[in-house]
Parts: structure tokens; sequence; C-alpha cells
């Protein structure tokens, strides 16, 4: 599978961008937080406002990324909903078999837990919410509109 295309700003602060291979026609989102959806649970909401922030800060967030972050943060619910189940229960549990053994089987919260850890962490690299992805930019105050005739 090939490497997602990155956004023109992003190669600017990397000081990747090349006039040559830069798409004149790339959409340039107003900088500015998403709304919070109002259908998220408490914690999405939370860890919405949150991350909202933090891109605020960082000048990476648009309206565009709301759905995005939207699943970002559903994600995150969902992971810690399931960690605080088996957090209780525990990452196992004893069942019998058809033949009267007892059988130890990983509880279905860990394998859903994983999807989701999975899902957030694709995420989190996605808005450069990673040691590994941030280390890739190097940032500026803002990222300096391409200049079409440059």
């Amino acid at each position: 599978m090939a490497r997602p295309n990155k956004p023109t700003a992003l190669k600017v602060v990397q000081g990747t961008a090349r006039p040559d291979r830069t798409n004149i026609n790339e959409p340039k989102p107003k900088v500015e937080a998403p709304k919070i959806p109002s259908h998220l649970s408490p914690k999405a909401k939370t860890a919405f406002k949150s991350l909202s922030e933090q891109l605020g800060d960082m000048n990476v967030i648009a309206q565009a990324d709301g759905k995005a972050l939207e699943l970002l943060c559903d994600a995150y619910s969902e992971w810690r909903d399931l960690r605080k189940v088996i957090d209780k229960e525990g990452h196992t549990y004893q069942t019998t078999g058809t033949t009267g053994d007892v059988i130890i089987k990983a509880r279905p919260e860990v394998g859903m837990a994983s999807d989701a850890w999975k899902r957030i962490s694709a995420m989190l690299g996605q808005f450069g919410l990673t040691p590994s992805s941030r280390a890739k930019v190097n940032a500026t105050e803002k990222a300096p509109d391409i200049d079409p005739l440059q």
C-alpha cells in the first residue's frame, strides 16, 4: 500500500516542499478548532476539547478536521471503557468445553480494546500527536502560505 500524500503545509514546515510537486489547487481550510459534536459521550467530548486545544496550539487543526478528530475521540472513549472492564474482570475468563474441560479464553474486550488502540494510534499519527510523528515536523509559529508563482 502506498504512503498517503502529505499536506503541503506539512512539507513546508519539514523543509521538503518543492514547487514542481506542489498542488496549487490544494484546499487551505481556515485554522480553527471544530465544534464539539453533541452526540459524543462525555469522555469523548472531554478528549475532543483537550485535543482541539493542543492541535490549535500546534496550528494544525481546521474545521475540516472535525470528523477525523471525532473518530479519534470516539475510539479513545471506547478504549477507556474497555480498559475499565479489563482492569476489573481481567484479561481472561474460564469456561467449560464440550468435554467438560476447563478452558481459559481471552475476554472479548481484550480484542476490542486492541482494535480501538490501533485506530487511536493511527489517528494520533495523522494529527502529529506522537513523538515520532512530531519529530518529522520542524514547527514554526504558523505554516506559511505557499505562493503558487514561486
